[in-house]
């Protein structure tokens, strides 16, 4: 069955299907190249399975624009997909609805719709600001321990110059010790030959 893209499908600001337009199983099954029956006995109980009959259906035999989208999407869904595609549909309508002012399929008065979208808006905004001051902690974090590297080889740097600092010294004392203690008895040694 062809899968039927219909620039028909108006939507409103938040992205949701205008629920105001309605349309018959009739309509619908033609559209889809499907029987009426398939419309409303198969494939409906699936619908009904991701939204609320009261945004899919007005009375007894109309549908609504929601309810021809989520149609004209099933009908390329296999008989084996069709659990993953109510729990995929569930999940992306749950995310559209939350900044629409709907929560499990129940529409909200416009006042708590728009106490939510800034609220959310305003959770947006503080991940962002903490996001950003923990890129910068990290970066504090790192400089500090660069510093600290440069630090500990600047010591060890230090350390190592005194040790030289030290041999050299130790080697020099030995150097002139063993220069005036040969010197003193070269002076000995002939200073006792002249007596």
């Amino acid at each position: 069955m062809d899968h039927i893209t219909d620039p028909a499908i108006d939507r409103t600001i938040a992205g949701q299907p205008d629920v105001q337009t309605l349309y018959t199983a009739v309509q619908i099954a033609e559209r889809l190249n499907v029987s009426e029956a398939t419309i409303r006995n198969r494939w409906f109980e699936w619908i009904e399975k991701v939204v609320p009959e009261p945004l899919l259906k007005q009375g007894k035999n109309q549908y609504t624009q929601l309810a021809l989208e989520l149609f004209s999407k099933f009908v390329t869904v296999e008989r084996c997909d069709r659990n993953q595609w109510v729990i995929d549909t569930k999940a992306h309508y749950a995310q559209e609805w939350a900044s629409a002012g709907v929560i499990e399929g129940e529409l909200m008065p416009e006042e708590v719709g728009n106490v939510l979208a800034l609220r959310q808006s305003q959770t947006t905004e503080l991940e962002l600001a903490v996001a950003q001051q923990l890129q910068s902690l990290e970066s504090l974090i790192d400089q500090a321990n660069t510093a600290e590297s440069n630090l500990s080889e600047a010591d060890l740097k230090a350390a190592v110059t005194r040790g030289q600092q030290r041999a050299v010294m130790l080697y020099q004392a030995e150097l002139q010790a063993e220069l005036q203690t040969m010197n003193s008895l070269k002076q000995r040694r002939m200073q006792g030959g002249q007596e």
